[in-house]
């Protein structure tokens, strides 16, 4: 398949001209390598995935750097070699030059400790997650939302066809676990580890709650809360909060629960066709992540000032997103129906009564753009802010 060009590629090159490193995170598999590649054609690509370089560079660092010296160089899978960063920030110190190094990370624990305490005001650090529909452009149009949520959006998997999904994914979660998450825990957690992966998965789009997790899994909250750190800080969940801005004390405070993909939610909840998907039990939270998330990464691509996040009254009034910057307040409902009635939006008009200038959107898997009950309604692909 040839290159997809990515949404984040503009913020990648003007921080190239503004800062020494630049600094690429993002869960396995999202097509970190890939990217800086075709944008940095004429850099030295060093992958520290190769066991010899690896140890090169841990053996002696100063000679590493050194053989590059006056290369852009592309240091791959840099979480591999988390102690090279203290001696990427001398010879920072020594040139400012921009653009002198491209960095790559798959898991974030020690990389993003290594980019905190060494390349603070050095390095620019952006995120880059699966496609998004403006990525896929004329690729995603003609399939249906449950065909999408199944399928998800790691460039692998729409780079080759025939992929066997469910052993796609499988080993996704396998490789996830054993490399990147099995080193912070003791060897008796990983099955309670996955298992937790799959509650999680069973519920999103919901508040998270601490203590179910802990009961059905016999920990204590302390520990689910350091396992779920885990996965945010390796991409592959996200929390939204509450949104409580001047609207009294009644409102919800626990935050609510994102897989940043969701093929990865339809393979853990044995999703095993897009059929089911549509028709589950978990058919409108599935949406409502797959609308969520791809709200999420443009946002991310734009690094954007708007925050993100969801209202929720004690007594029941509920906008499952808010999109909120210093120019505008924006409420969505997203409904996986194609047929919204008034009750959809009954929400919105409450949410938009509590705050003024607030603009409505639903969104649902409708045809076109269109008005109802003076609310804009618009299809998925087509929502933009």
């Amino acid at each position: 398949m040839a290159y997809i060009k990515r949404e984040i590629e503009a913020l990648v090159k003007k921080a190239a001209k503004q800062f020494a490193a630049v600094v690429i995170t993002g869960a396995r598999q999202t097509g970190k390598s890939t990217m800086v590649k075709q944008l940095f054609p004429k850099a030295e690509f060093i992958s520290f995935d190769v066991l010899p370089l690896r140890a090169y560079a841990k053996s002696d660092p100063v000679a590493f750097l050194n053989d590059y010296k006056s290369k852009q160089i592309i240091l791959d899978e840099i979480q591999e070699v988390p102690e090279l960063l203290s001696y990427i920030k001398l010879a920072i110190d020594q040139d400012r030059k921009p653009g002198q190094f491209i960095i790559t990370g798959s898991q974030q624990f020690s990389l993003m400790e290594g980019v905190q305490e060494s390349l603070a005001g050095r390095a620019a650090v952006l995120e880059l997650l699966t496609f998004s529909f403006g990525e896929l452009k004329g690729k995603v149009e003609k399939k249906k939302w449950y065909e999408l949520a199944y399928q998800g959006f790691y460039p692998e998997i729409w780079a080759k066809r025939n992929l066997d999904l469910e052993l796609w994914y499988s080993s996704y979660i396998k490789t996830f676990v054993d490399r990147d998450i099995s080193v912070h825990l003791r060897e008796k957690n990983i099955f309670n580890y996955v298992r937790l992966i799959e509650l999680l998965a069973a519920r999103v789009s919901q508040e998270i709650n601490f203590s179910d997790f802990a009961k059905e899994l016999g920990l204590d909250i302390k520990t689910i809360q350091i396992w779920l750190s885990f996965l945010i800080r390796s991409q592959v969940i996200f929390l939204i909060p509450p949104y409580y801005k001047n609207l009294g004390k009644r409102v919800t405070k626990k935050p609510k629960l994102y897989f940043h993909d969701t093929g990865l939610v339809s393979h853990l909840t044995r999703h095993k066709t897009p059929e089911l998907v549509k028709n589950g039990p978990i058919s409108g939270a599935i949406y409502e992540n797959l609308v969520v998330s791809q709200i999420y990464k443009k946002n991310i691509a734009k690094a954007s000032r708007n925050n993100l996040f969801y209202f929720r009254e004690s007594n029941g009034l509920e906008v499952d997103l808010i999109i909120d910057s210093v120019e505008t307040t924006i409420a969505v409902e997203i409904k996986a129906t194609e047929t919204p009635t008034k009750e959809h939006v009954q929400g919105l008009k409450k949410f938009a009564d509590l705050k003024k200038d607030t603009k409505q959107v639903l969104i649902c898997p409708a045809s076109s753009n269109s008005k109802f009950f003076g609310i804009q309604v618009t299809n998925h692909f087509e929502f933009d802010f």
